[in-house]
Parts: C-alpha cells; structure tokens; sequence
C-alpha cells in the first residue's frame, strides 16, 4: 500500500490545521478504504437483539424482513421470518427440500414483483411425498391462492429467466404424463402453467441463467450442455466439448450472465460416475474451468483451465464493470471418505497452490495476478470446519501464514493488526432429511454459522465492526444480520 507524503513549512502547516479544523498529531491523510477495515477489525460490536434459531443454508432480508430455513427440534425443515429491526418473530410454516440436487444448499428465496416481496418455498403435500408450492407474503405469511399447486420440484422456485413471474423445474401430479417442465406463475396467483419462454429437453436440468444440461451420460448417451429462449432450443453441445474430457454437470456448476457484454460465463469440472457409489476417492482441483460463450450460439468466446469462481458472494455494485476475479489453482488434490453413517464425507487436501486473477470478461484476459499460495486450502476437513469468512470484496485470506485482507475485486491488499477480529466460518451439521420418493434420508449442505475469530482461528463470542461488515446480511437502515450458532443476531453499524 502506498501513501503520499509532503512538507510544508511551519507557518503553512499552521494555516493548514487552522482551516481544517485539525489538532496537531492528527494525520491529515484520508484513510483508504483498506485502512477502515483494518481499523475497524479492532472495533468490538455489540448485537441489539438475538434469536434462538437453528439455521440452514443463509438467511436473505427484503422490506425489512429476514427470512431463513431453519431446523425444527424434530429434525424437519422450516421457513421462518422476523422483523430484521427488532427481532420479532412474524411467521413460519413447514417446509420441504424437493427432489433437487442433494449437494445444493436449501436456502431461503425472497421473490420481489415491483416494491412486494414474497417467500418462495415448497411445503409437505401428501403422503407420497408430493409438495405444494408456496407464495407468500414476505410480511405477514399470507399465502397467495395458486391453482393446482402440487408438485414433485426438481429445482426450488426462483425468479424466471426474464425476470418476470416465478418458476420451477419438475412435474405437476394432475399433469404427469406431460413430464418434467419448467413451469411459470406469477405473485398475483391463479394458475401454474408451463412455461413458453424457457423450455427444456425432457431429462435436462436447469442450472441457471438458460442453460441447461441433459441427464445422458456415458457409455450410453452425451450430456449435453444447452440454452434456451422465446420457447425454443437455442443451441446444444456435449459438455465435454465444452469444458473436456471427463467433466459433467454432476462435478458442479456456476453460470452467470455478464451485463457488460451479455457474455454466459461459467464453471465446471471432471467427475467419474463411480464417485456416486464409492466409499473413498480423489479428485485433482485442476481439472476445472471457466468458460465464457456467445449466448446466441453456444460457441465459446475463452477458456481459462484450472480456474473457478472467486467473486460469486460479492454484492454485483461491488464488482467493477466487466471484470470477474477467479481462482487458477496451479496444483493440488483432494483425498476424500464417506462417513460410515452416511452423513457426509471426510477429505484431506494437499499441495494446493492457488492464484487470485482479475479477468478482463469481454477477452478472458488476465489483468492482475495474486499468488495466494495453499495456506486456506490444505489440510483435512475437521481443519475445515473453522475457516475465514466474508461476503463482501474484502477476503481475510492466510498467505506465508500470515492473515492478510484481500480486495478480491482490485487484488489491493493490506495487514491487519495482531488484535483484530475476524469472522469464521463454522460448519453446520447436513440437513438429514427423507429424500421425496426414495423412502431413506439423505444430508443436504447445512451451510455455515459465522463466530468471531482471532488469525489464528480461535473462534469467540465476540465479533468487530469489521467482521459485522464482512459477513452481515444488509437489511438497510443500518442493519446488519448474523447467523451465528443457535442463533440469529441484529446488528446495528453506522457509515
């Protein structure tokens, strides 16, 4: 970091102080944006209110509301609400996960129709495991009439790709035999109806922003990789072309549409079928990708190998206009064991070295580089179970050993002091829950709770402002919410 100095005769300096209304000993150089939060990683916060409330997956916040998943006592699934102000209990209901995708996380969905907001979620239908679909109002919990609202969701209702009305992936009971659609209804109620703007491959999966991907795989069929819009199929090729040998949808995913040059920029990696049934595995970190496509055609625009998404939790006002940061991960493999209960998986990663890059989104350019090493990837996963946490540009990352603060948006770093305190990041137990049609439980993510931390982990009761500030869930006014462990907590942090 540099600063700029200067000298100035006495007499100036006097008039200077006099002007600005400065006493002597006080730096007449405005902080930068990197000194705040290190300043402020000292400065203890206090919550307003707390919560008791087991959450899963990350709580969301409209209109003053925060609404989250969260664990009843039974184990089962709810959605809940409070006044992000005060803390006040509004509402709950019960709640399902869908027949989606076990390794994605259930949070929360917040729909917003013009200055209305609505919780979005699927509830217990039937005894044979159908779920009704839900709209609520965000405030009260009223839930909007829908015609026809049973379903077997094999996505969790979102905003439609236009942006306009809300839809889901998967089938309707009284219209079985049409299939698996992509269906479309809208905040005032009424009917759900396939819809005409988004249309799908039978046996293909929505993984965002029009793209699809089919279920063939080999030996038999080509998974192949797709888009969609004004009702028709825009274009298809097979995934492996797209992203190499070896690579599926089943290995992850992360797609996003670039404003700047309407660019579809996304992530994915190798996967072997055999991982589903096998007790122990490894995967290599470099056998990944980010791609950016022409969305017309499908025809790829660049390819950076080894590289994933680094920016994905960034607020977009945050991101600099046609700008991605990624991670290239140079080396390193990941040793990975299923639990004998079933629960999950225990891993050990080892040789990682990983570089910060901003890329240039219309070329796929490399504009800066940030050589971050291993220190946050290596280890096992009880190491794991405690790591950094932040959801703003400024990352607390371990480089040489040392906890350094990272704009991953400009690569600006700065050194924070001995007494500063973080936000961790703790792992939360999987959401074991009766997978919809299989009669037998599966562990879905249970995300993270989020504890003040010390550089070397230490977790404490305690968080600063500048933790509050990385991690909190803005809920305007100055608010700031926390999931913590058991707990949800209200902050309130001026600017």
């Amino acid at each position: 970091m540099f600063r700029a100095t200067s000298t100035l005769p006495i007499a100036a300096l006097v008039l200077l102080v006099a002007l600005t209304g400065c006493t002597p000993g006080t730096s007449l150089i405005p902080e930068s944006a990197a000194d705040v939060t290190a300043r402020e990683l000292d400065e203890v916060a206090t919550p307003d209110w707390t919560v008791d409330a087991s959450l899963v997956g990350d709580p969301v916040v409209a209109d003053g509301v925060v609404l989250a998943y969260t664990k009843a006592s039974s184990g089962s699934l709810q959605v809940e609400a409070w006044d992000a102000a005060t803390g006040e209990p509004l509402w709950a209901d019960s709640a399902v996960t869908g027949a989606v995708t076990v390794g994605v996380q259930a949070s929360a969905t917040i729909i917003s129709d013009g200055d209305k907001h609505y919780a979005a979620y699927l509830r217990p239908g039937d005894d044979r495991d159908w779920q009704d679909l839900v709209l609520a109002d965000l405030t009260t919990g009223t839930v909007v009439p829908l015609t026809d609202n049973r379903v077997w969701a094999t996505s969790r209702p979102s905003a439609c790709a236009d942006e306009t009305d809300i839809c889901l992936t998967g089938w309707k009971q009284t219209a079985y035999d049409a299939g698996r659609l992509n269906y479309r209804f809208s905040t005032a109620g009424g009917e759900i109806a396939p819809d005409t703007d988004l249309v799908l491959p039978d046996s293909a999966r929505l993984l965002g922003n029009r793209v699809y991907s089919t279920d063939s795989r080999p030996p038999e069929g080509t998974e192949m990789l797709g888009s969609s819009a004004d009702g028709e199929i825009l274009w298809e090729r097979p995934y492996q072309d797209v992203f190499g040998a070896g690579t599926s949808s089943d290995g992850g995913w992360a797609w996003v549409e670039e404003t700047t040059t309407g660019l579809l920029i996304g992530s994915g990696g190798a996967f072997e079928a055999s991982r589903a049934e096998a007790t122990e595995f490894t995967t290599d970190a470099t056998q990944r990708s980010v791609v950016a496509l022409d969305p017309e055609t499908g025809a790829t625009v660049w390819s950076i190998d080894g590289a994933d998404f680094c920016d994905l939790y960034v607020d977009a006002e945050a991101r600099a206009d046609g700008k991605r940061t990624l991670c290239v991960f140079n080396s390193g493999t990941t040793s990975v064991v299923k639990k004998s209960d079933g629960s999950g998986y225990d891993s050990a990663s080892t040789d990682f070295d990983v570089d910060l890059v901003g890329v240039d989104v219309a070329t796929g350019e490399i504009d800066w580089t940030l050589p971050l090493g291993g220190d946050d990837y290596n280890g096992t996963s009880e190491d794991k179970k405690v790591t950094f946490a932040s959801s703003s540009a400024d990352r607390v990352i371990l480089i040489d050993g040392e906890s350094t603060i990272v704009n991953v948006i400009t690569g600006d770093r700065t050194q924070p002091s001995a007494e500063a305190v973080y936000a961790c990041n703790v792992k939360r137990e999987p959401l074991v829950v009766l997978y919809p049609g299989l009669g037998e439980t599966r562990p879905f993510p249970g995300g993270f709770d989020l504890q003040g931390c010390d550089e070397a982990g230490e977790l404490s009761d305690t968080f600063s402002i500048g933790a509050v500030r990385m991690v909190g869930v803005d809920a305007g006014g100055g608010h700031l919410i926390v999931a913590s462990p058991g707990a949800l907590l209200g902050f309130t942090v001026e600017d």
